[in-house]
């Protein structure tokens, strides 16, 4: 079984499940005798402490990269025989097991252990060898599984599963979880600046897990793992096909980050990692500091291990940005129409982001049969920018032309402008995301009885304030247009770097709090059996969350004269280098960010006659929602022989149960009724492998899966524009996304660790929420108000291929070279946006494809890295026409590369967005530009040490 069940169902020995006809077991009892295999091994270099079988086995496999299979009963109670020296895996191993009574049998990608004495009954391990089978799917019911490589994880597991083991994770270029993910096939990531959306084969309904338990965000469904830093992760699993005994929610898919646990390592160790990271666009260097330590004691009182771990990582939020907010027909003095921007904005973005990090864990193992387990993880993730805006308003200009148009159309391609409005602002925004996450688990087994107790506590908190200060002035002329694709414009009859061009026109401050509580219970247990059915899971759940959102808003302007600018340094000449050094009027008078520090800005609104403290919230503008999610499952694995090809499985059955109270928040209690509700799902599934030939597998899949809607969109706050009778609402009635999914892969596994496939998916989803406007009668006044609805049902399918090889048959140092790439083309049915045109899903790429080339020998570590992603539609109404936001194609390329100075110090030098490449957002086609963006690089120098680290 997976991962996660592994991690569910708590049990520390390994217990390999299928079917077995006589003839199969007869030879595999035959073949136990025999330790060695055929295939010449190269030495490796093991170090081995005497200690528990159970543990030596584990640290066996991380060395040796080779799957253990083995019955709990045989281990129990036994010592491994220490090993200090180099040596093939199954010489190794044999001697590992020397007094133990057990010997083994190699297969592909690991080995079998039975007891040495062939006229004893043929045990668990053997009977689970099939006919023509020379693997085992291992169904852990412990703390953690003994994973291998990623595409050993991906070969054992009865799902359609892909990730990265800690070692992938760290021959990327990262700085956060988001930049990692992107590396998994068929997972699509939009990262930019401070935060990333994520997409699993098109659908960014994904549900997030840490160490199997829930990971939830303040307002959404899911969670923004760009908050979090990649060093704090020893692996990564993503779930495409779900399976019962899962945690529902996900019909993208589900993400299990796995943290670092004592008695991962047989022996004590610490690491540390210290680096410098360089932003090219502000010029900083930023700290990068990382480290865990963690040891295990045999005691009295049992086998106690502990860890601690915390990552401090700041990086740089920076960008040039220009950017449109819509288009508009208006005619010009020739009487002429033209399709012209409405405005047209120059933005400098520079800010730091930091990302803190604690995490601990803790076992205590007083006897094989019953271990507990605790996690702590504290992170906060900090943002502080400045945005530094100069924003032409065209549409209060006069369009006096000459214009350039493109052809056969009569959208502006260039201009000019008379007597334009113009408005410099400085925004200050300060933020933080913060998450607790305690869990405590406690597993005990009894003969083929294995039970586990999961208790989790999740809280998270976001605060977000940003005061803007705008300046305002009038362009005699302005010229616009658009060279070698980079949009620009330039303004003349004033100098827009003196002081007196501009005067004090505006101020705003807006303040958000959110708050999320999570706790959850869950019991699960797993019944092994002899037969067809191999094991029998069942379990349960219990959920309540509680989500609190509050908002205030300030908004102040002034006619021309009437307000001075204050104080010293209010204002200031910014940067002078937009995109590139030959950038027309880069430079412009605006307010600074001093002007806008928390200190002075009781002087400031003052000056527009506020109230000297910050917005106060607005309880019109909030809600509170609480939810409770019982759940409950059976789910049965199998195996079988028919017609000499074995197959197996499994196949279960979860029920889901939603209650929903949201209404006004506790400060104003009954200003919003307490809306209700309850719905509750049926939701099966069956995941089907067989093996077609001793390293090809055919997987089958369908099952039933639920999005819940984020509490944003089931918000039942109205905010309503009285001047033009309009607003815009959440919608409470909202039902989940229902989808049914069928899924096919072929994949082949090589003798030496490579791994080809194919996979071909199709999802069948009800209830895609679009907004919809419609007339309401609001105290008697009849209003348009925009709701987001379930209107829409349609489908998303596609193909996904991935490669994976390790060359170690190459000779001499090439040997170290791996190469990895994969591919995935997604269609969708397309919906009508409510203003004409036909779009596919949101946040959809047709064509992805990641294609990387990875070194790993000699203690020299590198890798080189370039992902790739075709048109996105950003969202479906982008513009006040109705027009689709695309964001064109784009390519990143990242490398990293680390080289050992001594047994213990290793350099590392990374760069990520090496080719800086330019990005453009634009409304149905690309004429319409809405934003051309250059994100800065990443470069990271530092060293890493490791004492008593695990090879």
């Amino acid at each position: 079984m997976t991962r996660l069940m592994g991690k569910l169902l708590g049990m520390t020995g390994l217990l390999t499940v299928a079917a077995v006809d006589k003839a199969t077991a007869q030879r595999a009892s035959q073949a136990l005798p025999q330790p060695f295999s055929r295939v010449r091994q190269l030495p490796r270099l093991l170090r081995i402490p005497q200690t528990n079988l159970v543990d030596a086995l584990r640290t066996f496999s991380r060395q040796t990269g080779r799957s253990v299979g083995f019955a709990p009963k045989l281990v129990r109670n036994k010592l491994g025989t220490a090993l200090d020296g180099r040596f093939d895996p199954d010489l190794g191993l044999a001697r590992l097991l020397t007094g133990t009574g057990l010997t083994f049998r190699a297969i592909d990608g690991g080995y079998v252990l039975a007891a040495a004495s062939a006229d004893r009954p043929v045990p668990i391990v053997a009977r689970a060898l099939v006919a023509h089978n020379d693997t085992v799917d291992i169904v852990i019911v412990g703390t953690r599984l003994d994973r291998g490589e990623a595409t050993e994880v991906k070969r054992r597991s009865l799902q359609s599963v892909s990730g990265l083991s800690d070692a992938d994770i760290r021959k990327v270029a990262d700085t956060s979880l988001a930049d990692v993910l992107r590396r998994v096939p068929g997972v699509q990531s939009s990262v930019r600046a401070a935060g990333a959306l994520i997409t699993v084969r098109g659908l960014s309904q994904t549900e997030y897990r840490l160490n199997g338990r829930n990971l939830t965000s303040t307002l959404f469904r899911g969670f923004d793992i760009a908050a979090l830093p990649s060093d704090i992760v020893s692996s990564i699993d993503v779930y495409k096909t779900p399976s019962a005994s899962q945690i529902e929610g996900g019909i993208g898919g589900v993400v299990d980050f796995q943290t670092r646990r004592p008695f991962d390592a047989a022996t004590p160790e610490a690491t540390a990692t210290v680096k410098g990271v360089y932003g090219d666009l502000d010029g900083r260097v930023r700290p990068y500091v990382s480290g865990h330590v963690s040891g295990r004691w045999t005691t009295s009182a049992g086998e106690i291990g502990l860890l601690i771990g915390a990552s401090h990582q700041s990086q740089d939020v920076a960008g040039d940005i220009f950017r449109i907010d819509t288009n508009a027909l208006r005619p010009i003095e020739t009487g002429q129409i033209v399709d012209a921007p409405v405005d047209a904005i120059k933005r400098y973005l520079r800010g730091t982001k930091t990302l803190d990090a604690v995490y601990a864990s803790a076992q205590w193992r007083p006897a094989t049969t019953f271990e507990i387990t605790g996690d702590v993880l504290y992170n906060r993730s900090t943002l502080d920018f400045t945005t530094t805006s100069l924003l032409a308003s065209l549409v209060d200009g006069v369009a006096s032309g000459p214009f350039d148009l493109h052809p056969d159309t009569m959208a502006v391609r260039s201009g000019r402008w008379t007597a334009v409005p113009l408005e410099s602002s400085t925004t200050y925004g300060q933020g933080y995301f913060e998450t607790r996450q305690y869990g405590l688990s406690g597993r005990y087994e009894r003969g083929p009885l294995s039970l586990l107790v999961n208790v989790a506590n999740t809280a998270t908190r976001f605060r977000y304030r940003a005061p803007t200060a705008t300046l305002g002035a009038s362009a005699p002329q302005l010229d616009y247009g658009i060279d070698r694709d980079l949009p620009r414009f330039t303004v003349s009859g004033i100098d827009p770097t003196r002081t007196d061009t501009w005067r004090l026109a505006a101020y705003s401050e807006f303040d958000v709090g959110d708050n999320n509580r999570e706790t959850n219970v869950r019991l699960d247990g797993v019944h092994a059996f002899d037969g067809t059915i191999k094991a029998l899971k069942f379990g349960g759940r219990f959920a309540r969350r509680n989500v609190d959102r509050n908002s205030g808003l300030t908004l102040a302007d002034v006619s021309a004269g009437t307000v001075t600018m204050a104080g010293d340094n209010f204002t200031g000449t910014g940067l002078d280098r937009l995109f590139t050094s030959a950038y027309p009027q880069a430079q412009w008078i605006a307010p600074t960010r001093q002007a806008l520090a928390v200190e002075r800005l009781g002087t400031l609104r003052s000056v527009f006659g506020l109230q000297s403290g910050a917005p106060a919230f607005d309880p019109e503008s909030g809600f509170r929602a609480r939810e409770t999610i019982t759940n409950a499952y059976v789910e049965a694995t199998f195996g079988m022989a028919a017609g000499g090809m074995p197959i197996d499985g499994n196949a279960g059955l979860r029920y889901a149960a939603t209650h929903l109270s949201i209404g006004s928040p506790p400060m104003v209690s009954g200003a919003i009724p307490d809306f209700d509700r309850s719905y509750d799902h049926w939701l099966p599934s069956i995941n089907l492998r067989a093996e077609l030939d001793r390293r090809l597998y055919l997987r089958l899949a369908w099952s039933r899966q639920i999005t819940r809607p984020s509490f944003t969109l089931l918000s039942p706050t109205v905010i309503l524009d009285f001047v033009n009778a309009v607003g815009d609402a959440g919608n409470p009635r909202l039902d989940a996304l229902r989808a049914s999914q069928y899924d096919a892969a072929l994949e082949w596994y090589s003798a030496n660790g490579g791994n080809v496939y194919a996979a071909a998916f199709y999802k069948q989803v009800q209830g895609f929420i679009r907004t919809q406007a419609a007339a309401e009668q609001i105290d008697g006044r009849s209003f348009l108000i925009s709701r987001p609805v379930n209107l829409d049902s349609g489908w998303i399918g596609g193909v996904e291929l991935g490669f994976t090889q390790a060359l170690r048959f190459m000779p001499g140092l090439l040997a170290g070279l791996g190469l990895q790439a994969s591919y995935t083309r997604i269609g969708s049915f397309t919906q009508d946006n409510g203003a004409g045109f036909r779009v596919p899903l949101e946040q959809m790429s047709r064509h992805n494809h990641m294609v990387g080339v990875t070194y790993d020998r000699a203690g020299v570590s590198a890798g080189v890295t370039w992902i790739w992603r075709s048109r996105i539609v950003e969202l479906s109404r982008g513009d006040a026409l109705g027009r689709p936001l695309f964001r064109n194609p784009f390519g990143q390329l990242d490398a990293t590369f680390a080289v050992p100075v001594t047994a213990r110090i290793s350099l590392t030098a990374s760069a990520l967005n090496v080719l800086q490449r330019r990005t453009q957002e634009y409304f149905q086609d690309r004429r319409f530009i809405n934003q051309t963006f250059d994100e800065s690089r990443r470069f990271f120098v530092g060293a890493s040490v490791g004492l008593g680290k695990r090879r």
